[in-house]
């Protein structure tokens, strides 16, 4: 439980992180394997969650259909009754998640999950699952929490490249905390559907979030930038653009206090 007024971020890894406020907890694209999809990329870093982590998970948003963000083995260790927020089309793919119960929402369309106010908001990449599906179903997460008559909006961006999008979304939400991804952009082709480290500051001031805590790095090797390097090539250009303030880096399974 976190304390009134602070929201507990814990970065399990890539995109998967643990969001308390009050009594509130949700998840964000569970991956907690050691490897994805049982013969993709090993993890390269232990997993870093504690035990009970996991207890009292309310739900969590799944932002599209990729191995590494979608994995249905981590959607069976959350707890039973915690549904699962996702695109409309992969609802049945995560209900074949040990029958996990499936939200499906798109682009600016919300649901009351358990109290908590979940919008799907747009974002620019792609999307596959093979060998059986093909649609191009991905998207972020608009997370509003009210805690003790305490207000807090958290941003999941998921896995996405820089479009007019993030604007959009800072014109209809004033935004708290953002998850923006940082890594996966070398070979330079990747980039188009992959923030590099200065796109997320972009991104960070299109949508004008108080802090982003970046997310997709430093888990699994999916590209050919140093392992080490999105987070050093944040944190040096947010020096140099003055928005070192508004950055909070964490280590997988680290977690902080913010707002």
């Amino acid at each position: 439980m976190s304390p009134s007024g602070a929201v507990r971020v814990t970065y399990v890894g890539h995109a998967t992180v643990i969001v308390e406020f009050g009594k509130r907890k949700f998840i964000t694209d569970p991956l907690l394997t050691k490897r994805i999809a049982r013969i993709g990329p090993k993890r390269k870093v232990g997993l870093g969650l504690d035990a009970g982590m996991l207890e009292n998970v309310e739900f969590a948003v799944v932002s599209h259909g990729h191995f590494d963000h979608l994995d249905k083995r981590s959607l069976c260790m959350l707890p039973p009754a915690a549904p699962v927020v996702v695109c409309p089309k992969l609802t049945g793919i995560v209900h074949r998640s040990c029958r996990r119960t499936a939200v499906g929402i798109g682009w600016w369309e919300t649901a009351d999950i358990n109290g908590a106010r979940v919008t799907g908001v747009p974002a620019y990449h792609f999307s596959a699952r093979p060998p059986f599906h093909w649609s191009g179903d991905y998207q972020g997460f608009v997370i509003e929490l009210e805690e003790g008559g305490k207000k807090r909006t958290v941003y999941h961006a998921g896995d996405c490249g820089m479009s007019e999008y993030f604007g959009q979304i800072g014109k209809k939400f004033k935004l708290d905390i953002a998850f923006l991804p940082i890594g996966a952009y070398d070979p330079p082709s990747f980039r188009k559907h992959h923030l590099a480290p200065e796109d997320a500051l972009d991104a960070l001031e299109m949508t004008g979030a108080q802090t982003m805590v970046p997310i997709h790095w430093g888990t699994y090797n999916l590209s050919w930038e140093p392992f080490d390097e999105p987070p050093r090539r944040l944190l040096e250009f947010a020096r140099k653009r003055g928005l070192e303030d508004r950055v909070r880096l964490l280590q997988p399974g680290e977690s902080a206090m913010i707002g």
